[in-house]
């Protein structure tokens, strides 16, 4: 079954866009173009029987059973999204970044099918963590305390064993607005690690509203657009993800946040 990019004048030809060696079947698309047997491949995919079967509708059928169901589909979406991230953006994202995404989703596709039963709640011990992701981690944080209302924002930025790389600190004028804090947060924080020279990071941010304005849809009339487009184009650059994080692993960012802040206010 070829793809119709052709036939709808959206690709020139039949031949494959990303490699450039056979005609683009969906399963070429989704699993046997070396990009996408790559990220099978990466994300445990490897057995020669899974690449075997030759029609599309029981390949589908049969990964979509058992285990590893939500694995092999989240697999078969991000291959076609990745796919149209190189034909049509100019995009390549590094392996990593795509099996942080695939393993990001699969685990909210288990929270929501199979919510946990209703025990008795634990002691969680949190702390700061890489999630077992090879690179550079930013973690960022806005503030705003006191009286009169002071604002500050702060990032840190350590490799995967947590040794530290670098950090910065800065106070907002004329800012009572958490939200711009946050976001404000997150653009220095990139462009440090742009100074860095640093191309592959993961970006944690506490702020869910932000990650939700900045992975989303533009909103054309959205206050603070102008930030959020050129925060967008920072990330499109860059192999970087954008997580949300809890307030507890993120100790660091917000005492930068709160560096200059009187003695009195922190907390």
């Amino acid at each position: 079954m070829l793809l119709h990019s052709c036939n709808r004048s959206i690709a020139h030809s039949a031949v494959c866009t990303c490699c450039g060696l056979h005609g683009e079947t969906f399963l070429h698309c989704v699993r046997d173009c070396n990009f996408s047997r790559t990220i099978r491949h990466h994300i445990g995919f490897s057995s020669p029987d899974f690449f075997y079967v030759m029609d599309a509708h029981d390949w589908l059928k049969g990964g979509s059973k058992g285990s590893p169901a939500y694995l092999f589909s989240t697999g078969a979406w991000w291959s076609w999204r990745h796919r149209n991230l190189m034909c049509l953006n100019n995009e390549t994202w590094s392996l990593n970044r795509l099996s942080f995404n695939i393993q990001n989703i699969v685990e909210v596709l288990k929270s929501s099918f199979f919510p946990r039963a209703n025990v008795a709640p634990t002691e969680l011990f949190i702390k700061w963590n890489n999630n077992n992701y090879p690179c550079a981690i930013l973690n960022v944080d806005g503030s705003c305390l006191g009286s009169p209302i002071q604002a500050n924002f702060g990032g840190v930025i350590r490799n995967n064993g947590s040794f530290f790389l670098s950090s910065s600190s800065s106070a907002i004028l004329d800012s009572s607005d958490i939200l711009l804090d946050e976001l404000l947060a997150i653009y220095h924080g990139l462009i440090l690690a742009k100074n860095l020279g640093i191309t592959e990071f993961v970006c944690y941010s506490n702020s869910l509203h932000c990650i939700n304005l900045i992975n989303g849809l533009i909103v054309k009339y959205h206050v603070y657009v102008v930030l959020i487009q050129d925060i967008k184009e920072l990330l499109l650059k860059k192999n970087v993800t954008i997580c949300h994080t809890l307030k507890e692993e993120n100790q660091c960012a917000n005492f930068l946040a709160k560096l200059e802040l009187p003695q009195t206010t922190i907390s």
